[in-house]
């Protein structure tokens, strides 16, 4: 593991985490304060770095907090995952399984 990667999976950093977006083989750190970071990692890399639960695969380009989602609405036919100003896609192979365990809540 090296620095970069040290340096996003600090509890503090993770906590102000929005969402991490996959862009061509790096990926970035979207958070709360509107600041981004290059994490030069894929975001498979990074969702095996995480703490489980916390943050969840609902697109092949983006890892969300999940404790930072305030809804999930349909916009026409795309799910989107709201959190603050954002609207995430999620995707259907994704969504399928997020909203089943949604339900088993």
């Amino acid at each position: 593991m090296n620095n970069n990667s040290e340096w996003f999976l600090r509890p503090g950093v993770l906590r102000s985490t929005l969402y991490f977006q996959s862009d061509c083989g790096y990926s970035l750190m979207i958070m709360d304060n509107r600041h981004q970071e290059v994490i030069y990692l894929p975001l498979k890399s990074i969702e095996q770095l995480l703490p489980p639960g916390r943050f969840r695969r609902v697109h092949r380009s983006y890892l969300v907090n999940m404790e930072e989602v305030a809804a999930f609405r349909y916009y026409r036919t795309q799910l989107l995952a709201v959190i603050r100003d954002y609207r995430i896609p999620v995707s259907r192979r994704y969504g399928r399984d997020l909203l089943s365990s949604l339900d088993q809540l």
